[in-house]
C-alpha cells in the first residue's frame, strides 16, 4: 500500500466511460443487490464524519469532488478527490475523500485502484464506518471471485466497524455465508442464529428466511436431522419467497422420509408436486414421491411417477444428485414387475452415465443379473467387461466377484444342459470357462452363502474339463471346509470318481468307504456301494467284493443296478469254486436284468458243468446256443424301418465242455441234443478248425437220428482230418451203412471196402464184410450176399458177429430156394450159439 505522501505525488490516469447521474445518497449505503450472489442484502449506512474546519478553499474543492460524483462524472471527480487529498493530507474530511475516490474507481471499473484506494484507507484509519464500508466493498469483491477465505477477513472487518445496525447485519450475514462456504459449519450456524435474533431498525429482519434456509442445511450437514427438518417445516409454513419456500418443502419431504416420518414426507412432497411445471423443484418432488412409493414397494406407483416425466429429460436444469439413485430404484421396480426389458434400459442408462458412482455400479450389476435369470447368450461377455472396469474403479468391489460368479453359473449351466453329454467337447469347453470364472472369485469378497456351491462347482467343472489334478484338489478343500454340506457326499463321490480315472482305486475306495459311514442317507449312497463293489473287484478282492454287492442290495432292494449286483455275487462265488452258491445269484441276475442274459448264463453253464449236472448242463447250454442278447433300442429310421445295430459278438462256450455235454448225451441216447450241441462247435465255412473226434460224434448222432445225408458229411470231414486205420475204418462203416440207407450201394460197397482195407481184422473188418453182404443182398445179389456171410462165419468167431451172420446167410439160402443149405447153417447156429435170439430185424435202421 503507498504512502499518503507518495499516493498524494500519484497522477493516476483515469479511463473515463459514459455514466448517468445517481442521487448522492449511493454513496453512504450499499447495493440492494450486491454484484452476483448478493441477491438478498442491503447496503450499509455510513454516516459523514465530522471534520476539522478547514478554509474555505479547501472546503470547495472537496464539495466541487462531491458536486461531480452526484452528477455522475465520476473520473472528473476522482480527480478532485486527489487534489483535496493531496493539498489536504491533515483534513477530518480526508477519510471521506479516500472513500469516495474508491468508490470514483469502482464506478468507473477501475477495480484494482479501487482497491488499492479502499486497502489505504483500513490500513491508514484503522476503525470507523468509512473503515467498515470500505471493508465490505473489498470483501464483496473477493466474495464474487469466489475466494471465500479472503472475503472472510473483509467482512469480519466489515462487521465489527459498521455501526448502522442494518449494514452490520448484513455484513455479518455474509461473513457467516463466508464461514459456512469454508467448511466452518458450526461457526456459520451460530452466526446465522444471531442473524436471525438481530432486530435492526423498524425494518423486518430481511434475511430471516434466507437464514432460516442456512441453518436448515447446515443442521443436516452436521447430523441433526430433526432440527434440520424442523427449520425446514417452519419455512415452508412461513416462508413468503417462493424459491426458498419451494426448496424447504421439497427438502423437509425428502427429509422426512430419511427420518422414518413417512405421513410428513407424503404431505409435503403431496404440496410440492402441486408447484407450476416451471419451478425447478418439481422434478426433485416428483423423485422424492418416487423414493417414498418404493420403500413402501407401491412399484406401480413408482412405474407411474416417472413416465409422467420426473427426470425424463434435462431441459437445460442443473441435473439434481438424486437422478442417479431415483433411475436406478425406477429400474428395480421394472424388474421386480417383471418389466425386464424396461428394466434393463435403465439399468444401462444409469451404468453408462454414472459408471464410477455406486449407483452406476449397482445398476451394471443389477442388469447382469436380469441377464443370468434371462439365459441372455452375451452375459459372460457383458460380465467379464463389466468386471474389467469395475476393477479399474474399486478393486476391491464386491460386485466384481459376483459378476465373475454369474460367468462360472452360466457356463456351469450350459455344460450341464449340453445336449451332446457332460463328455462332449462343447460341456468340456464351458466346464473349463465355469472353473476359470469361479476361480477369479475371491471368497471375501462374497456372502458366505455362496462359498459353498461355489467350490464345490469349481472342482466338478475343473474335473469334467480334464483338470483332474486340480478339481481333487478344489474338493479336497471343499470337502475339508465343509463337512457338514449337504453337498459333501456328492463331493466325496466326485473325487472318488476322479481318483478311479487316474487308477488310484484305493483312495477312491476310501471316499466311498468314507459315504457309506458319514452319509447313510445321502443320494449317493447306492453309488458309493456300487462303486465300492466293483473297485473290490478289480482289486480281485472278492470276498469284499461279495459282501459289498450284498450290501447294496439289502440297503437298495430295488436298485436299477440289483441285476448286476446279483451277476457280480455270482461271479464272486463262481472264483471261489462254489458253484452252488454262485448258481443262485447268477439266475437271479438273469431274472432281474435281461440284459445280462449272456454272460449269467454262459457261468451257469460252465458251473454246472464243475458240477457234472448234465440234464441242467444241456438246458442251459441249449439255452445259451438258442439265445441271443437283447439287442440295443433301435432308432426307428424315418422311412419306418428299424436300423438295428451290430451285436456284440457273443463268447463262445468253452468248446471242451460242449465236446464233453455231448459225447454224454450221445451214450445216453439223447442223440438229437446231442447233435445239437455238437454241431454248435462247428464251422461250415471251416470244417477243418473242428476236432475229428467231434465230427465223429456228429455222423453218429445223425446216423442215429436217420440224417443219412448229414451223416455222410460229417463222416467225411473226420475223414479227411483222421490218420489211425482203426477210427478211419469205423467211419467208413458208418459212411456206408448211412450210404446204403440212402441207397447209394455203389458208395456204400466203396465205403465197406476202404474200410476193409484200414482194418485187415477185428470187429470193424467182420462188420464191413456184413456190410458188403446187405449191399448185395439190397441189390438183389442173394448169392453173393449169402458168401458174404458165410465168409464172416467162418473167419470171425464172436458170440454176437457170428450168430448175426449165420442169421443173415440162412435167411438169404431160404429166400434163394436152398433149404438144405439153410437147414444145415441152421444147426450150426443151434449147436454153437443155442441161446442166441436173432432181433426182429436184421436190416440196418434207416
Amino acid at each position: 500500500m503507498p504512502s499518503i505522501a507518495r499516493a498524494a505525488r500519484k497522477t493516476i490516469r483515469l479511463r473515463l466511460h459514459p455514466v448517468g447521474g445517481i442521487p448522492l445518497a449511493i454513496l453512504f449505503l450499499l447495493a440492494l443487490n450486491p454484484p452476483s450472489v448478493f441477491s438478498q442484502t442491503t447496503s450499509p449506512a455510513i454516516a459523514t464524519p465530522r471534520a476539522t474546519p478547514a478554509s474555505a478553499a479547501t472546503e470547495d474543492v472537496l464539495a466541487y469532488a462531491d458536486l461531480l460524483y452526484g452528477k455522475d462524472q465520476f473520473a472528473l471527480a476522482a480527480q478532485q478527490y486527489q487534489v483535496f487529498i493531496r493539498e489536504q493530507p491533515n483534513s477530518p474530511s480526508l477519510e471521506i475523500a479516500w472513500f469516495r475516490l474508491g468508490e470514483c474507481y469502482l464506478k468507473v471499473n477501475q477495480t484494482e485502484d479501487a482497491v488499492t484506494s479502499f486497502n489505504y484507507l483500513i490500513n491508514q484509519f484503522k476503525s470507523g464506518p468509512f473503515v467498515g464500508s470500505a471493508a465490505y466493498r473489498l470483501a464483496v469483491l473477493r466474495f464474487n471471485a469466489k475466494d471465500y477465505r479472503n472475503a472472510l477477513a473483509y467482512f469480519k472487518v466489515s462487521k465489527d466497524e459498521l455501526s448502522d445496525p442494518v449494514a452490520r447485519n448484513q455484513a455479518l450475514f455474509y461473513h457467516a455465508r463466508c464461514l459456512q462456504l469454508t467448511g466452518q459449519a458450526r461457526e456459520a450456524l451460530a452466526e446465522f442464529e444471531e442473524v436471525m435474533a438481530a432486530q435492526p431498525g423498524a425494518a423486518e429482519n430481511p434475511f430471516t428466511e434466507r437464514c432460516l434456509l442456512e441453518t436448515a442445511r447446515l443442521h443436516f450437514e452436521l447430523g441433526d436431522t430433526a432440527k434440520s427438518l424442523e427449520r425446514f417445516q417452519a419455512l415452508a409454513k412461513s416462508g413468503s419467497t417462493p424459491e426458498f419456500k419451494e426448496e424447504a418443502i421439497v427438502r423437509g419431504g425428502l427429509m422426512a422420509a430419511e427420518a422414518g416420518q413417512p405421513e410428513l414426507s407424503e404431505q409435503l412432497l403431496a404440496e410440492a408436486l402441486k408447484f407450476p411445471e416451471t419451478s425447478p423443484w418439481k422434478s426433485l418432488a416428483k423423485v422424492g414421491a418416487i423414493f417414498n412409493a418404493f420403500s413402501r414397494n407401491d412399484h406401480d406407483r413408482v412405474i407411474g411417477l416417472y413416465n409422467t416425466g420426473a427426470y425424463t429429460a434435462d431441459n437445460g436444469a442443473t441435473e439434481d444428485e438424486s437422478r442417479a439413485k431415483m433411475l436406478l430404484i425406477v429400474g428395480h421396480s421394472f424388474r421386480i414387475k417383471g418389466e425386464n426389458e424396461s428394466a434393463l434400459r435403465l439399468y444401462s442408462l444409469v451404468e453408462d452415465k454414472y459408471f464410477s458412482k455406486p449407483e452406476g455400479i449397482e445398476a451394471g450389476y443389477r442388469k447382469l443379473q436380469i441377464m443370468h435369470q434371462l439365459g441372455d447368450p452375451g452375459l459372460p461377455a457383458a460380465a467379464k467387461a463389466f468386471a474389467e472396469r469395475q476393477s479399474k474403479i474399486d478393486p476391491q468391489s464386491s460386485f466384481v466377484d459376483m459378476a465373475w460368479l454369474m460367468v462360472g453359473e452360466w457356463h456351469f449351466a450350459q455344460a450341464e444342459n449340453s445336449a451332446s453329454g457332460a463328455g462332449s467337447d462343447f460341456a468340456r469347453k464351458h466346464y473349463g470357462d465355469a472353473a476359470a470364472a469361479y476361480r477369479s472369485v475371491r471368497l471375501d469378497k462374497v456372502d458366505k452363502k455362496f462359498h459353498e456351491a461355489r467350490l464345490y462347482k469349481q472342482g466338478w467343472s475343473e474335473i469334467e474339463a480334464g483338470e483332474t489334478g486340480e478339481g481333487i484338489l478344489t474338493l479336497s478343500r471343499f470337502i475339508q471346509q465343509h463337512s457338514q454340506s449337504a453337498l459333501s457326499s456328492s463331493a466325496l463321490a466326485k473325487r472318488a470318481v476322479a481318483y478311479q480315472s487316474q487308477e488310484d482305486h484305493e483312495f477312491a475306495l476310501e471316499d466311498y468307504v468314507d459315504i457309506a459311514k458319514r452319509y447313510p442317507n445321502s443320494p449317493e449312497l447306492e453309488f458309493a456301494l456300487q462303486q465300492t463293489a466293483l473297485i473290490y473287484a478289480h482289486l480281485r478282492k472278492i470276498p469284499e467284493m461279495i459282501q459289498a454287492y450284498q450290501d447294496l442290495l439289502a440297503k437298495f432292494p430295488e436298485t436299477e443296478g440289483a441285476g448286476e449286483a446279483h451277476y457280480w455275487i455270482g461271479v464272486g462265488h463262481f472264483d471261489l469254486e462254489r458253484y452252488e452258491e454262485s448258481l443262485i445269484d447268477l439266475v437271479k441276475a438273469r431274472e432281474t436284468d435281461p440284459s445280462l442274459e449272456d454272460k449269467t448264463t454262459l457261468r451257469i453253464v460252465i458251473a454246472h458243468y464243475h458240477l457234472d449236472d448234465i440234464p441242467r448242463l444241456a438246458v442251459e447250454a441249449r439255452r445259451y446256443l438258442e439265445g441271443n442278447s437283447p439287442p440295443p433300442t433301435a432308432d426307428q429310421s424315418k422311412d419306418g424301418e428299424t436300423d438295428a445295430p451290430a451285436r456284440t459278438k457273443r463268447t463262445n462256450i468253452p468248446p471242451q465242455i460242449l465236446e464233453y455235454l455231448g459225447r454224454e448225451l450221445f451214450e445216453s441216447g439223447d442223440w438229437k441234443d446231442a447233435e445239437f450241441i455238437l454241431t454248435s462247435l462247428t464251422d461250415p465255412a471251416a470244417p477243418e478248425k473242428t476236432a475229428p473226434s467231434v465230427w465223429k460224434l456228429i455222423g453218429d448222432a445223425r446216423a442215429k437220428l436217420k440224417k443219412h445225408s448229414e451223416a455222410i458229411a460229417a463222416y467225411d470231414h473226420f475223414l479227411l482230418d483222421t490218420e489211425r486205420p482203426s477210427e478211419r475204418a469205423s467211419a467208413y462203416l458208418s459212411r456206408g451203412v448211412a450210404q446204403l440207407c440212402l441207397r447209394d450201394f455203389e458208395a456204400a460197397r466203396n465205403s465197406a471196402q476202404e474200410s476193409l482195407r484200414s482194418q485187415k481184422e477185428g470187429r470193424t473188418n467182420a462188420d464191413s464184410r456184413l456190410l458188403l453182404g446187405d449191399i448185395s443182398a439190397a441189390e438183389g445179389d442173394l448169392e453173393g450176399a449169402a458168401r458174404e456171410y458165410l465168409v464172416v462165419s467162418q473167419i470171425f468167431m464172436d458170440p454176437e458177429i457170428t450168430p448175426k451172420a449165420l442169421t443173415k446167410a440162412i435167411n438169404a439160402y431160404r429166400t434163394l430156394g436152398n433149404q438144405a443149405k439153410a437147414q444145415e447153417l441152421t444147426q450150426e447156429l443151434s449147436s454153437g450159439y443155442p441161446k442166441y435170439e436173432a432181433p426182429a430185424s436184421l436190416n440196418h435202421e434207416c
